[in-house]
């Protein structure tokens, strides 16, 4: 006999894994493609922006998509 509960709480883990890989990819790719935009600028001004700065920018934009996203889905689900 299958046991119905061990069935669900196992399709709602992967339910979470499959939403915060998705969280993190619609964080990371558009963090990394402004931080692209933000280290092309830098040189094409003559100022160079350093890895800790482009670091730092990459990290505030993933942190605040991904909070800004978790609220959406959190609203949704």
């Amino acid at each position: 006999m299958k046991d119905w509960a061990n069935e669900r709480a196992r399709a709602a883990a992967d339910d979470a894994a499959f939403e915060l890989l998705g969280l993190t990819i619609l964080a990371l790719v558009p963090a990394l493609f402004w931080t692209g935009i933000a280290a092309a600028i830098g040189a094409a001004l003559g100022y160079p922006l350093s890895a800790a700065t482009l670091a730092t920018v990459g990290a505030a934009i993933a942190t605040f998509l991904f909070s800004a996203m978790m609220t959406l889905f959190a609203r949704a689900g």
